[in-house]
């Protein structure tokens, strides 16, 4: 289902029909989803060399990381925001704080957290609405990309130095 060639619409295709049988299995699905788009989006965008990026992403887990050395937003602001107007991640996605916010309950990625680490229940309703969120996000990633000539279900393009465009 996360491969390149599965594609992205399919994959939230899938995820939708698994929610309505397995809501909790569609939150850890749909999370996995948004955090691979939004990989593949600053791969694809960004302006580093691809390997070098491919090393700085592995390490990171976290969308906004208080202190840390490393997180999505972090990366994206280096590597994307640079070439793009109007591109910080909050507005590419419009949905940022419904995602994670932090020391907010009722989150995505604290509906997520709750089903992944066994800190208690979740109702369909807020497993669908974290479903929702994290769908929608990658949507946005891929509209974002698709709008400056990138397909995040294609091939990664081995980049070893790229200039900025405005």
């Amino acid at each position: 289902m996360f491969a390149v060639g599965f594609g992205s619409k399919n994959r939230e295709t899938a995820i939708r029909r698994i929610a309505g049988k397995d809501h909790t299995t569609a939150v850890v699905l749909a999370a996995v989803h948004f955090e691979w788009m939004l990989k593949r989006a600053v791969l694809k965008l960004g302006i580093s060399p691809t390997r070098r990026l491919r090393l700085q992403l592995e390490d990171v887990y976290k969308i906004r990381e208080k202190g840390g050395k490393g997180d999505y937003q972090k990366i994206w602001r280096r590597e994307v925001e640079p070439r793009f107007k109007n591109s910080a991640l909050g507005s590419v996605l419009g949905n940022l704080p419904k995602i994670q916010s932090f020391g907010r309950k009722g989150t995505a990625m604290d509906v997520r957290g709750r089903i992944v680490h066994g800190n208690g229940t979740v109702s369909r309703r807020d497993a669908q609405m974290a479903v929702d969120q994290f769908l929608r996000a990658g949507e946005k990633l891929r509209a974002f990309a698709a709008k400056h000539g990138e397909d995040l279900d294609s091939v990664l393009r081995r980049r070893i130095k790229r200039r900025l465009s405005k």
